[in-house]
């Protein structure tokens, strides 16, 4: 249930990233701690979000740029790390999911931007048109997001409890170092990223 509910409270946290009001609530530090106060793993949530927040500071999506979601892989890995799921495969699934949902949402927004003629004229016509292809929108993006993220989860989930215990000591402690490396490499980042402002 938990799955369910968290990939619910991200798809429309993820909708404040680009389609409605715009107000930072789809930043990866926000996102993480929503999800993982709905999945009862606040904890999990921050570390994620921030994790996530310090490695996408330098890559933000303005306009048609977009190569990942932060959001979605913060809440995604939060998800999993509710499910019981090992740390460095939460990262992993985060990282997934936020990678496909961003070529996802690039299909999404070619097909919108072909769909402006059509809803140009219903604008121009008047009444509920409009409002309704607006909706019909939204709902789209959020259950797509919502089918990106709990599809990355039940995937990493599975392959967590299937094959994770079962690897090699070195590959696995070799995945939670560069997992727990994530925030100094984002930290990184974003210091030469003001590095080259100054």
């Amino acid at each position: 249930m938990s799955l369910l509910a968290g990939c619910g409270a991200l798809a429309a946290l993820e909708l404040d990233a680009t389609l409605i009001a715009q107000t930072l609530l789809s930043r990866p530090l926000v996102a993480g701690a929503v999800v993982g106060a709905v999945t009862g793993r606040a904890q999990a949530g921050a570390l994620f979000g921030a994790s996530y927040e310090l490695l996408g500071l330098c890559n933000l999506p303005v306009g048609g740029y977009m190569n990942w979601s932060g959001t979605v892989a913060a809440g995604t890995a939060v998800v999993l790390a509710s499910s019981g799921a090992s740390f460095a495969p939460c990262f992993a699934g985060g990282l997934l999911a936020g990678v496909a949902h961003a070529r996802v949402e690039a299909f999404e927004r070619a097909r919108r931007a072909r769909s402006g003629d059509a809803l140009a004229v219903k604008a121009e016509a008047g009444g509920s048109a409009l409002g309704l292809s607006f909706g019909a929108s939204i709902a789209a993006h959020a259950a797509m997001t919502f089918a990106v993220a709990a599809g990355t989860a039940a995937l990493v989930g599975y392959l967590d409890r299937r094959l994770w215990a079962g690897l090699p000591g070195f590959l696995q402690a070799g995945a939670a170092l560069a997992a727990s490396s994530a925030p100094w490499i984002g930290l990184s980042g974003v210091a030469m990223w003001g590095l080259k402002r100054a």
